[in-house]
């Protein structure tokens, strides 16, 4: 998030909390922040899904699409380069997640516990396939300078 945007959210979400920086954020948590955050912070946090954490997921997606594919590729060839799909999940997920953050906070008051469920689940996922995603990564940033340095 850019720092102006973030300056102007954190004014309703300091005390609150964020949804999407908890691990598994149940219904109950996300309606106390949502509560918390007052009409005007729901208003500029939907402002901010839909602007900057809208292009986020797909800016850190293709970077990590780009660098996972390309490093294990030069490490282990075509095959092994397939798993940088695995990638594209966080971002996926991370979407998810902010469509259901901007339909339970436009909801709000209306609880939308189902809802909140699934984005906790998708929220769960997000951080599990980011960890995964970042692995391989990590992986990435080993195996391709060994490889060079072997091939040597």
């Amino acid at each position: 998030m850019l720092p102006r945007q973030k300056a102007a959210v954190d004014v309703y979400t300091r005390e609150a909390g964020s949804p999407g920086l908890g691990f598994f954020p149940k219904p109950d948590a996300v309606y106390a922040m949502a509560g918390a955050y007052g009409p005007q912070g729901r208003s500029a946090y939907i402002k901010t899904l839909l602007v900057y954490d809208f292009t986020w997921p797909l800016v850190y997606s293709f970077f990590y699409l780009f660098f996972i594919y390309r490093t294990l590729r030069y490490a282990h060839g075509k095959k092994a380069a397939q798993l940088s799909v695995a990638a594209l999940l966080p971002g996926l997920f991370d979407w998810a997640e902010n469509i259901l953050s901007i339909v339970i906070l436009s909801a709000y008051p209306a609880r939308m516990d189902a809802a909140a469920w699934v984005m906790a689940v998708t929220t769960c996922l997000k951080w599990i396939t980011m960890g995964a995603a970042s692995c391989l990564f990590v992986y990435g940033l080993v195996a391709a300078p060994a490889r060079y340095i072997r091939g040597k």
